[in-house]
């Protein structure tokens, strides 16, 4: 991570994530070609420079004959890369960062917004949320947002006070379509 966080550039042995996209439980692998997505860490520098086709090829390089060393022989073709530079134009002010700002250091669990933001309405949830990244991560924040939401719709109200205000004597809609 010395080569992400302090030099800003891509890593010359990267960790990778790995989704076969084609295959469930219960389901037998594909016989012909199949999908895979492929992560790895790369620098938010999305505002910035952005790597060079010759420094993205090489990480290219590196990832698979890292994973051709565990014994993952893949040969990829109709590969869409995607970095940095694409997430800050989806998502300004990121740097580029998958997960939106960055979160490494040891505060950054502490630093990352909760559920409840300063908009009423608004509610946050997924990788960039509360507890952080991660398919199961980014599933308790759901569970998470959805329990604030409901703790606050106990002092919400449910409905919107009019101009005039009814009275005793005003029937209610269900009486006056029976009447």
């Amino acid at each position: 991570f010395r080569e992400i966080f302090k030099e800003r550039r891509l890593p010359s042995a990267p960790s990778v994530y790995i989704c076969a996209q084609d295959r469930g439980a219960g389901c037998l692998p594909p016989t012909g070609p199949e999908r895979f997505q492929l992560i790895i860490n790369a620098p938010a520098t999305g505002d910035g420079r952005a790597p060079t086709d010759g420094e993205m090829e090489a990480c290219r390089m590196a990832t698979f004959a890292g994973l051709e060393q565990c014994g993952l022989i893949l040969k990829p073709r109709d590969v869409v890369t995607v970095g940095p530079a694409m997430f800050e134009g989806l998502f300004p002010s990121t740097g580029g960062a998958l997960y939106g700002r960055a979160s490494h250091g040891w505060r950054a669990s502490f630093r990352r917004p909760g559920s409840r933001t300063g908009l009423p309405g608004l509610w946050l949830a997924g990788g960039s949320a509360h507890p952080g990244a991660g398919v199961p991560m980014a599933a308790l924040s759901g569970r998470l947002a959805s329990a604030a939401i409901l703790t606050a719709r106990g002092s919400m109200r449910t409905f919107l006070p009019m101009a005039t205000a009814g009275g005793t004597s005003t029937p209610r809609v269900t009486t006056a379509a029976s009447a």
